[in-house]
């Protein structure tokens, strides 16, 4: 009974948040930041990693709709419904991650990305720790050339969730500020001390575009109570 009553509550949120999703965009204000470091990619039709924080993931999707993304999604219950929710807003996925098929999902996204295809992971996912870039995203870099672009976003008015992740749930009437980072290039047939190096390259990298978000998040609320 326990089961079914579960798998209820999750398919009423399954079946609402995309909708919560599309109002927070129609209501909210987006600021985007550093939007050329994407720009030329999209309009070309280039293929990139777009590396974001498990933390983004719940607004994370209609963030990166229409996108053509193929995301890495857990094989947990979890990441059955994130995967649901994602294929709503016209991405795709593969199932895999670093305690669960992870081997052969990054097979299938070297193989994805060798043809042209956009990559979307989440390197510290699906179970953490927080903030920490796990070899996958590095070893997909190396492999097919792409260049990762570190990508975050923060609401002036959101809740941090009591999770592993601090997930990011914002509230409606909102401000939303999106901010891309550099692009960067992973060399290949790395040694373990460079690939080490550039481990710690993406995800210094990706916490500099993060704590920039956050500032810039500070000072629109700062202006906000002036």
């Amino acid at each position: 009974m326990k089961k079914k009553f579960k798998k209820f509550l999750e398919d009423i949120v399954i079946f609402f948040l995309p909708y919560y999703l599309k109002i927070l965009i129609k209501t909210s204000n987006i600021i985007t930041i550093n939007k050329e470091y994407i720009e030329p990619y999209l309009k070309n039709k280039k293929p990139f990693i777009l590396a974001l924080w498990h933390c983004n993931a719940f607004t994370g999707p209609i963030l990166i709709r229409d996108m053509d993304l193929y995301i890495l999604i857990s094989q947990s219950r979890d990441g059955e419904l994130i995967d649901r929710i994602v294929k709503k807003f016209n991405n795709f996925s593969v199932r895999g991650s670093s305690s669960r098929g992870g081997i052969q999902a990054l097979k299938i996204l070297i193989k994805i990305a060798r043809e042209g295809k956009r990559i979307l992971i989440t390197p510290d996912g699906p179970r953490g720790p927080a903030f920490k870039v796990q070899p996958g995203i590095i070893t997909l870099a190396s492999k097919t050339g792409l260049p990762i672009i570190p990508f975050h976003h923060e609401a002036i008015k959101q809740k941090k969730a009591k999770s592993w992740d601090s997930m990011r749930i914002p509230s409606l009437f909102n401000t939303i500020i999106i901010r891309y980072g550099e692009p960067i290039y992973i060399p290949e047939d790395l040694n373990h001390e460079q690939f080490e190096f550039y481990r710690k390259l993406v995800e210094n990298q990706m916490m500099e575009n993060l704590y920039k978000t956050e500032q810039k998040r500070r000072e629109l609320l700062l202006k906000k109570d002036i």
